[in-house]
């Protein structure tokens, strides 16, 4: 009960960076619907295209539960290095998280320029745990430049950093590996009956 309530106590902490996490995303989004930076996107996607060509070539040799091992491994530890990096760079004055919430928000944003709004719908499923395990990471990752940015004898830097990092491991991690579940049972399922 104790632990719930400090967990509750820490969520209700985070309120105002996941409020402007959730802005910042948003905006993102809308710059990159919008166009900016489709040049670093569209490059992206070009490299993310040949990478795609050799893994067809692993279908064919491959039964589909060994593809779906593997996808899964790859988003969980992706999704998973990319929270924990947001928490742990935070005391950096969350350089990192912001630059990383602008970039998946406008990546996000331009995919839906280039390939239609349906792209919103394809992220939903996997979406709904990975997107809050995100948001949170990254309002963690806040509050703890937040933190660093007090007068030295207020700080708490270190009794925030450890709530930090119960949070990841008692939501994140869980929500980041049922997010790695959906979305590669969907990549396997869209490659089975794609032809």
């Amino acid at each position: 009960m104790g632990e719930e309530l400090e967990l509750r106590e820490y969520l209700h902490s985070l309120r105002f960076y996941i409020l402007f996490v959730c802005i910042l995303f948003a905006g993102a989004i809308a710059m990159g619907y919008m166009g900016f930076l489709s040049e670093i996107f569209s490059e992206s996607l070009a490299w993310l295209e040949q990478l795609s060509e050799g893994v067809v070539d692993f279908t064919e040799l491959y039964p589909s539960w060994i593809l779906f091992i593997a996808f899964f491994f790859v988003i969980f530890l992706n999704n998973a290095f990319t929270c924990f990096l947001n928490v742990i760079t935070g005391p950096l004055l969350g350089i990192f998280p912001l630059f990383s919430a602008v970039i998946n928000g406008g990546l996000l944003g331009w995919l839906a320029r280039e390939e239609g709004l349906l792209v919103f719908l394809a992220v939903v499923p996997h979406g709904m745990f990975e997107l809050p395990a995100y948001f949170l990471s990254v309002a963690i990752g806040l509050k703890l430049a937040h933190e660093v940015l007090k007068p030295r004898r207020e700080r708490q830097l270190r009794i925030t950093l450890v709530e930090g990092l119960k949070v990841y491991l008692r939501l994140i991690l869980p929500l980041l590996f049922i997010a790695a579940l959906i979305e590669s049972g969907l990549i396997v399922l869209s490659i089975l009956l794609v032809p």
